[in-house]
C-alpha cells in the first residue's frame, strides 16, 4: 500500500468531536437569534455567509457544513462525507475558545452526536404557519425537509442528547428572563439585550396547517416548558 492510499484510509476514519455546541432548528426559527445570544456568551461559530435584510446580525452558517448535511442524510457515513465530517470537526475542536455550529436539516446532527465525546444542544422551533410565511417571503417555494419531518426529527435529537433545550423563537424574541436560565443549563451566561424585538420578520400568519403540524407544534411547546423551569 502506498503512503497516500494509507494516509488517506487514516482521514476517512472520523475524528471525535471533543466538546461541539450545536443550534439546530428549521430554517427561519429562530436558529440565528439563538446562535447570536451564544455569541453574547463567548462562542464563535463557523460562517460565511454575511448579514442581509432578512438577518440583519448574520446566518451564522457555514456553506460547507450545510451542503454535508445533505450528504449525511442521503448517503450517511460515506468516505467522501466522512473527510468533509473531519474537516468541520477540526475547526469545532481548535482550542482557542469554543466554537459552535449552526445545522438547519436536523437529522444530520446524529452523525455529529455518534463521534461526540461531549456535545450540547439547543434546539429552536417556531409556530409552523410563521415558519412558512417568513420562507415564502423570503422567494424559497420549499425546504428539503418539511417542517413536520425536521421538527420530528429535532424531538428525537433532544431526547438523545441529555444537554439540550429547547426554545422557541416567540420567547427568543421577547427576550424572557428563563431563557437565559434554560442557556445556563448548558454553562452558557447571556446577555439578554442584545436580541431587539425589530428584528421579527413575521408574526400571526394565516397559513392553514395539518393536524399533523398542529400536533407537534403543541408537543414543542411542552419540551419547551420542561427546558424553561
Amino acid at each position: 500500500m502506498t503512503a497516500e492510499k494509507m494516509k488517506f484510509k487514516k482521514e476517512v476514519n472520523p475524528i471525535v468531536l471533543q466538546n461541539g455546541i450545536f443550534v439546530a432548528g428549521h430554517p427561519r426559527s429562530g436558529t440565528s437569534l439563538a446562535c447570536q445570544l451564544l455569541e453574547s456568551a463567548g462562542v464563535h461559530f463557523l460562517s460565511d455567509l454575511a448579514a442581509d435584510e432578512y438577518n440583519k446580525e448574520g446566518y451564522f452558517e457555514l456553506s460547507t457544513a450545510k451542503e454535508l448535511e445533505k450528504k449525511l442524510i442521503e448517503k450517511a457515513m460515506t468516505e467522501e462525507n466522512v473527510a468533509e465530517l473531519n474537516k468541520i470537526i477540526r475547526e469545532l475542536n481548535q482550542p482557542k475558545g469554543l466554537t459552535g455550529l449552526k445545522i438547519v436539516h436536523i437529522p444530520s446532527i446524529f452523525f455529529y452526536r455518534h463521534i461526540a465525546k461531549k456535545i450540547r444542544a439547543v434546539f429552536i422551533f417556531r409556530n409552523p404557519s410563521d415558519t412558512k410565511s417568513s420562507i415564502l417571503r423570503r422567494g424559497i417555494s420549499e425546504f428539503k425537509l418539511s417542517w413536520f419531518d425536521n421538527n420530528n426529527a429535532l424531538v428525537a435529537a433532544h431526547e438523545n442528547i441529555p444537554k439540550s433545550i429547547v426554545i422557541s423563537y416567540d420567547s427568543l424574541i421577547e427576550g424572557k428572563q428563563s431563557v437565559a436560565k434554560a442557556f445556563k443549563k448548558l454553562g452558557f451566561n447571556l446577555k439578554m439585550d442584545t436580541i431587539k424585538k425589530g428584528y421579527q420578520t413575521q408574526k400571526n400568519s394565516q397559513l392553514i396547517l395539518t393536524a399533523d403540524e398542529e400536533k407537534l407544534y403543541h408537543l414543542l411547546k411542552k419540551l419547551e416548558k420542561k427546558s424553561l423551569k
